[in-house]
């Protein structure tokens, strides 16, 4: 029975690195099958003997337990149900760390999700280049959805080229594959989509991890290492110059930040800075405790009058605000604690330089939005740090 078990955990882990980049639903199913497999293969007294060595572990169920207390104070709790959904994702964190994984299949998952995603960079180029229509106008069962890049949200699939684009960069680097030249061609594509899309938080991880393998690999040699650097932006100058896209966002992020916020004239205040100003002014008056669990979104639709309709965000676009606004500053600490340990359990491993990359990568990501309780990057989060955790290299 369990000889079963374990093979069907090695092919739904290599089927993660297909479903994530193309279907939320797909994921999801494969993520609960997987917690199936893990309860059924049983051995709960060795699991939980690695989950209690692992000090960021232990971080991520502190900080599900304190979410629970937060619903004993603040005066509103409307978002607690959404929030504990998210939070119940995080689960998948000790599922996957205690399951007896192969390093064939880590390895067979890597090569999954990295083709897959090379497989939507370029049916997102040909949507965007009019060469094929969106994937709804030849499948009846998929709904229209002018957000959808290819498959998933352009957002999402922007952030998750980006993080495709690190690891192709590091193995094509570090030479740990023999096929360069598709290595390469997953990194042309990767960077063609990535900045003729929307989607800004990407283009931030991609220009990040390439100046640090830059400055990483030619740190002692001055000319190239410019030589590199000009070529990164030159490639990007090229693409503002030619795309609108690319030059619209550029432009729009440019004049709000020029102008403190203001997104011109006769339109509103650019919301992140509403976010980032209320958020703040609030997390002031309660920095120890916080408003309590589930409470951010209804506060903002009560209290502040920005002219934005806040009923659709119920986050501040912002993981750390988000978390100490509503759990204060201990919350705030055990998030940090997370990926504290994470970033120390990475580096211990040969390549650890190149493996923290991942969670210092999320971290910037944070800034952002509240991509730790966003269903599909949290997943993909998961999926790739247990790859960079528990691939053994050579």
């Amino acid at each position: 029975m369990n000889r079963v078990v374990n093979k069907a955990q090695q092919v739904l882990f290599i089927l993660l690195g297909i479903t994530i980049p193309t279907s939320i639903a797909i994921t999801n199913l494969v993520i609960g099958l997987l917690a199936l497999c893990w309860i059924i293969e049983g051995d709960f007294k060795n699991k939980f003997k690695a989950i209690k060595v692992s000090k960021w572990i232990l971080s991520v169920f502190a900080l599900i337990a304190l979410y629970g207390l937060g619903m004993l104070w603040g005066n509103t709790h409307l978002n607690a149900n959404w929030q504990f959904q998210r939070l119940a994702l995080l689960l998948v964190f000790p599922v996957l760390r205690t399951m007896n994984l192969k390093q064939e299949t880590i390895r067979n998952g890597v090569v999954a999700f990295l083709i897959t995603t090379f497989i939507s960079a370029i049916v997102s180029i040909a949507i965007n280049n009019n060469i094929i229509l969106p994937i709804d106008e030849y499948f009846s069962f998929i709904n229209y959805d002018w957000s959808i890049s290819a498959f998933i949200k352009y957002n999402y699939h922007n952030v998750i080229l980006s993080l495709s684009f690190t690891i192709s960069l590091y193995i094509l680097i570090e030479k740990k594959s023999k096929y360069k030249v598709a290595l390469v061609l997953f990194i042309i594509a990767y960077a063609i989509s990535i900045f003729t899309e929307r989607g800004r938080a990407g283009q931030v991880i991609f220009n990040l991890s390439a100046l640090f393998y830059i400055i990483y690999y030619n740190r002692k040699h001055l000319l190239r290492l410019l030589a590199f650097i000009i070529l990164l932006f030159s490639f990007q100058f090229i693409v503002y110059k030619t795309t609108k896209v690319y030059k619209n966002r550029f432009d729009a992020v440019s004049n709000i930040i020029v102008n403190n916020g203001e997104a011109g004239k006769g339109k509103l205040e650019d919301i992140r800075y509403v976010f980032v100003r209320e958020s703040v002014n609030r997390i002031l008056q309660k920095p120890i405790w916080g408003y309590g669990t589930g409470s951010f979104g209804k506060i903002f639709i009560d209290e502040v009058d920005s002219g934005h309709d806040f009923q659709l965000h119920t986050t501040p676009h912002n993981q750390y605000l988000y978390v100490w606004f509503e759990l204060g500053i201990l919350g705030l600490i055990l998030l940090l604690f997370i990926f504290y340990h994470q970033i120390k359990e990475l580096f211990r491993k040969k390549d650890g330089i190149h493996r923290a990359l991942l969670p210092i990568s999320f971290m910037f990501l944070m800034l952002v939005d509240s991509y730790f309780f966003i269903f599909i990057l949290t997943i993909a989060y998961i999926f790739l740090y247990t790859i960079y955790s528990r691939y053994e290299s050579e």
